[in-house]
């Protein structure tokens, strides 16, 4: 990352990356993805479980996607958030549901929001705890409080109004940020990950974990990792992967990969991110900038599953949705 304010010293974690070929995971057995690595049983995203177009057009990068159970019926649904060039002059949330397969919307609305650009990222999250997930939308930069912002949407009203707009305790951010949001502390209250790719001063890809409970004025963790200085080949998600009850880091690469496939590297929150446990080529082929990335529970066997969001260039003339399990 950029220097951050009050970071503290970190020391630099190498790197040795094992690849497996699509559909083979392997799960790392030391802090360095060494030949340790033992294979496991059940290959991981190896097959689609779904493949579809959706009712919502080709999309570009005004749009971003994440999953979420919006309508509370156990399965994930799709939310794209419109950025700008909409038709109520705000940032609008377009909800697609889930058990129609993305075929029927069940919310369409603009929002409190005013139209937004590429320095907000966005995430979804049940911060006021009412069963309804909200809006987070990540300010970076060219913020009033010379801060990262953090502005979130009621679920319950719809998006209309605001439960939270705060300044945080990290600097003003740029691309080399990618945004998570998580319960990393297990207080209850969603924590915010900000994952810093390059230009670190660790030489790894870096993990600074904001308090939710302190409406992120506090970190709880700021660490390098055994993942490597990335770029804008890799997207970012966290699950609770090994089901430990600790979040885990969700690696996407995209392309430039050794297994001419997408690949997904996890990194252990048990372990404050400085061990693997999968490293997997995958059924899908090697993505680019019109794939967004996410993780949900989609056919409910209580393993996270891979989504990709073909945003455009699809053949079916629609955003797509590609679940691997």
């Amino acid at each position: 990352m950029r220097t951050m304010k009050a970071i503290a010293a970190l020391a630099p974690v190498v790197l040795g990356v094992i690849l497996a070929a699509p559909g083979a995971a392997v799960a790392a057995g030391d802090e360095h993805a060494s030949t340790s690595a033992r294979q496991i049983n059940a290959p991981a995203f190896g097959n689609f479980i779904l493949q579809t177009g959706t009712a919502l057009h080709e999309t570009d990068d005004t749009f971003a996607t994440a999953t979420a159970d919006w309508d509370r019926d156990g399965r994930p649904d799709l939310v794209a958030v419109k950025k700008s060039r909409t038709g109520t002059n705000s940032t609008e949330v377009h909800i697609l549901s889930g058990a129609s397969n993305f075929q029927r919307y069940i919310l369409q609305t603009g929002t409190a929001l005013h139209e937004t650009d590429d320095s907000f990222d966005y995430a979804i999250t049940d911060w006021d705890r009412d069963t309804r997930p909200d809006l987070v939308a990540v300010k970076k930069n060219r913020t009033g409080t010379n801060s990262t912002e953090v502005h979130i949407l009621s679920g319950a009203s719809n998006f209309q109004r605001f439960t939270l707009q705060t300044g945080t305790a990290l600097h003003e951010t740029d691309d080399s940020f990618d945004y998570a949001i998580t319960d990393w502390d297990r207080d209850t209250r969603p924590d915010l990950v900000a994952v810093k790719k390059n230009r670190t001063g660790t030489n790894s890809t870096e993990v600074h974990i904001l308090s939710g409970a302190s409406n992120f004025q506090r970190f709880t963790l700021q660490t390098g990792t055994a993942l490597h200085e990335t770029d804008d080949s890799f997207d970012y998600a966290i699950t609770d992967w090994n089901r430990d009850g600790r979040p885990d880091l969700v690696a996407v690469k995209k392309n430039r990969t050794g297994t001419n496939s997408t690949e997904v590297h996890i990194l252990s929150g048990a372990h404050n991110f400085q061990r693997f446990i999968l490293q997997t080529g995958t059924a899908l082929h090697e993505t680019d900038g019109t794939f967004d990335f996410s993780v949900a529970d989609w056919n409910r066997d209580g393993r996270p599953d891979l989504v990709a969001v073909k945003k455009s260039r699809t053949g079916t003339n629609s955003t797509e949705v590609h679940i691997l399990g």
